[in-house]
C-alpha cells in the first residue's frame, strides 16, 4: 500500500509540477498573429479586450471542465446548465434590480444540486461520467422547458448588466471576474493538499482510494465546483444578452472540452492544469471570431475545431507516455 502511494504522489507530482504549457502560449501568440494578418491589422488592442469580454463566460466554464478533467471525468452538462442559469434569472428577475440577489442565489443553489447529484452518482456508484452527465444534461433541459412552458420570459436587470458590459479602468468587468476566478482556483490547485488530491485522484484512482483520503469527496467536490462555475458563466452571459434564451448555453458544453484539451489538460486524467486553459479558452474563441470575419462556413469551423482538438489531444497523448 506504501508503494502505491508513493508511486501515486510522484505521478501527481509530475503532473502538477511538470513544464509550464509554453507550445499554448506560442499557438496563442501564432493565432493572434494571423488574426492580425487575416484582418490586414484593422484590429486595434481595443477590439483584443473585447473578444476577451465575450470569451469570459467560456472561460469560467472551462475553468470547472478542467477541475473535472483533472479527476479523470467529464461533464456534458455544462451547457444545459448554463441555459438554465439564464431562464431562472431572467425569469426570477423580470428586469428589476430589487431581485438581483434571489435570482442569483435560487440559480447557484440549482447548480450546486446538479454538480452534487453529478458527482455523488460517479463517485459512489462508479458510474461512467459521460453516461452520467448526459442523463443530467436531459434532465436538466427537460426541467428548464417545464418551467418555461416552452417560452422564454424575463429579462436581465439593468444593474446586473455591468457584470459583462461594463468596463474599469480600461479593462472589461468580466475579464476581471475571470481574472479573480482563475487565480483563487489556479492557487487552490496549485498551493495546498486539496489541490494535489484532484492530481492524485485522477493519476491513479484505485490507488487513490488507498491514499488516506476521501477520493470521493474530491470528485464530488470537483462536480460542484465545475457547476457552480457553470452557474456564473451562465449568470454573466444572460447579463451579455440581457434577455432569457432557450438553448443559450448549449454551444458552451463543447467549447469547454474543447479550450480544456486544446490547454493540454488529458482526458485520462492527472495532466494539465489552469495554466493551459486560459490560452486554450482564447484560442478556441479568437479561432471562431477569425473565421466569422473572413467567412468561413459553419463546416469550416467545426472542421477547423477538430483539426486543433485532435492535434492537442495527440500532443497531450505522447507528453503523457513520455512521463
Amino acid at each position: 500500500m506504501n508503494k502505491m502511494k508513493e508511486q501515486s504522489a510522484r505521478s501527481a507530482q509530475r503532473a502538477r509540477y511538470g513544464s509550464f504549457p509554453w507550445g499554448v502560449y506560442l499557438l496563442l501568440a501564432a493565432v493572434i498573429a494571423v488574426f492580425f494578418l487575416a484582418t490586414r491589422g484593422t484590429i486595434s488592442p481595443a477590439h483584443l479586450l473585447n473578444i476577451v469580454r465575450q470569451a469570459a463566460p467560456l472561460g469560467i466554464a472551462a475553468m470547472g471542465q478542467t477541475l473535472v478533467l483533472l479527476v479523470g471525468g467529464i461533464d456534458l452538462s455544462v451547457g444545459a446548465t448554463m441555459s438554465m442559469v439564464n431562464l431562472v434569472s431572467a425569469s426570477l428577475m423580470m428586469g428589476s434590480d430589487g431581485r438581483i440577489l434571489p435570482a442569483v442565489l435560487v440559480s447557484l443553489a440549482l447548480c450546486l444540486m446538479i454538480g452534487f447529484l453529478n458527482g455523488y452518482i460517479i463517485a459512489h456508484f462508479r458510474m461512467q461520467p459521460f453516461l452520467v452527465t448526459m442523463a443530467m444534461q436531459m434532465i436538466v433541459e427537460g426541467g428548464y422547458y417545464i418551467y418555461t412552458k416552452g417560452i422564454a420570459k424575463g429579462s436581465i436587470a439593468p444593474a446586473f448588466r455591468v457584470i459583462s458590459e461594463g468596463w474599469l479602468g480600461g479593462v472589461p468587468v468580466a475579464a476581471l471576474i475571470w481574472a479573480a476566478l482563475w487565480a483563487i482556483l489556479a492557487l487552490v490547485l496549485g498551493k495546498t493538499a486539496y489541490g494535489k488530491r484532484f492530481y492524485i485522484t485522477g493519476g491513479n484512482q484505485a490507488a487513490s482510494r488507498l491514499s488516506g483520503f476521501a477520493s470521493e469527496a474530491i470528485v464530488i467536490s470537483a462536480y460542484v465546483l465545475c457547476a457552480l462555475m457553470a452557474g456564473i458563466a451562465g449568470l454573466m452571459l444572460s447579463a451579455y444578452i440581457g434577455t432569457a434564451s432557450t438553448g443559450v448555453g448549449n454551444d458552451y458544453t463543447l467549447n469547454s472540452i474543447a479550450a480544456t484539451v486544446i490547454g493540454g489538460t488529458s482526458f485520462l486524467g492527472g495532466i494539465g492544469g489552469l495554466a493551459g486553459t486560459f490560452p486554450g479558452v482564447l484560442i478556441t474563441v479568437i479561432l471562431q471570431s477569425m473565421m466569422t470575419i473572413i467567412g468561413i462556413s459553419e463546416a469550416g469551423k467545426f472542421i477547423t475545431q477538430g483539426v486543433v482538438i485532435a492535434t492537442m489531444v495527440a500532443i497531450n497523448q505522447l507528453r503523457r507516455g513520455r512521463r
